[in-house]
């Protein structure tokens, strides 16, 4: 579903007596417009969707700390980032009082780990690299919706843009936003879409699967009442 289609969707759920054929440049579509702009922002940071995920990759250069972030980085996935050279995983994000800490401290200066920290959109590494080594990390794109070419955005730019993460979602999230910004209830709209974000969140990239006994191959089945497996959430 487009921005239009869904758009027009809401209005005629909500019994909105005009039903504009336009959004992006229809003032007289500024509200729901609106709405459809922060559902899409806050569906998307809800949850570190499937869709979003990306993998970032760089090598360092000798005598530098800082290395710029992807054009399109929101944030990065927790302990993802490893340094595939040396095949070691890089600790962090450190805090601006370990920063200095490893920086300034004699005793952190024969660490044989590599640390990270975000700053100045940047990713700053210690120690400071002294030769060329390969680095990657998985984070999460600030591109949450493409034009009718499938390009990266940020944000609605024409009737035809779509949504990255699931349109449903966002559907959902932005009727009750659209409720409440005419003053009208909304909690039942709103508890919906919660309701659907969590089943959504639950299987977007698959789930593992909890081995009670260790492995596949060691589960003992004479055990009456006992699962053998148990999906994640």
């Amino acid at each position: 579903m487009t921005l239009l289609t869904t758009a027009q969707e809401i209005l005629k759920q909500t019994k909105e007596a005009v039903i504009p054929s336009t959004i992006i440049g229809n003032n007289n579509a500024n509200q729901i417009l609106e709405a459809m702009k922060l559902a899409v922002v806050s569906a998307s940071r809800a949850y570190e969707w499937q869709e979003l995920q990306k993998e970032h990759t760089f090598a360092s250069v000798a005598s530098t700390v800082g290395y710029a972030l992807p054009s399109d980085y929101d944030s990065m996935i927790n302990d993802t980032f490893w340094n595939s050279t040396n095949n070691q995983k890089v600790l962090g994000p450190k805090s601006p009082k370990e920063w200095r800490w490893l920086n300034n401290s004699t005793a952190s200066n024969a660490s044989s780990s590599d640390y990270f920290r975000i700053r100045d959109n940047e990713t700053q590494i210690f120690p400071t690299p002294s030769s060329v080594e390969n680095f990657v990390y998985e984070y999460m794109s600030n591109l949450i919706v493409e034009d009718s070419g499938g390009t990266g955005q940020t944000g609605w730019q024409a009737d035809t843009d779509v949504p990255v993460i699931d349109e449903y979602l966002v559907k959902l999230n932005a009727t009750w936003i659209f409720l409440k910004m005419q003053g009208r209830p909304y909690a039942e709209e709103q508890r919906e879409y919660d309701l659907a974000a969590a089943e959504r969140a639950s299987v977007n990239g698959a789930r593992e699967t909890i081995y009670h006994t260790g492995s596949l191959s060691s589960l003992d089945k004479s055990k009456i009442g006992y699962p053998d497996l148990v999906p994640s959430a």
